[in-house]
């Protein structure tokens, strides 16, 4: 189950890279709307987020706890609190625009991006590498 909760956590540090990178090519060619594919992959990393949330509380409840340095808490916040925070004020930044109503979900994916890296950087020990992703 650790592998599983590994993989999603590199592949929504993906997704939300893939958004934020769409995001800024779609207003840097003056789209006015984002296609459907766009918002199809933001629904989908946000339902992949919250998955991956309850996965990690599971693995608390369990007893499942990272061990290592002292920041290793922060692997806790990184990985569920701030993105969701990230998503969440995306949505509401991209519901109160009119145009280019896209440029918040991007903005939002983009903080989620970078902190659900470092989520994945402390879960696995402060290294990034395939080995920490097998398990």
């Amino acid at each position: 189950m650790t592998v599983v909760h590994a993989w999603l956590g590199a592949g929504l540090v993906a997704a939300f890279a893939v958004l934020a990178v769409a995001g800024l090519g779609l207003r840097l060619v003056g789209r006015d709307e984002a296609p459907t594919l766009y918002w199809g992959l933001q629904h989908w990393t946000e339902n992949l987020l919250i998955l991956q949330t309850v996965i990690g509380v599971v693995f608390l409840l369990l007893g499942r706890r990272l061990v290592g340095d002292d920041l290793v808490w922060l692997h806790y916040l990184y990985g569920s609190l701030f993105p969701l925070l990230a998503i969440v004020s995306g949505r509401i930044a991209s519901m109160r625009r009119e145009v280019h109503d896209y440029v918040g979900l991007a903005w939002g994916a983009f903080f989620a991006f970078g902190l659900a890296l470092r989520a994945l950087q402390t879960g696995c020990g402060g290294v990034l590498d395939v080995a920490c992703l097998g398990g």
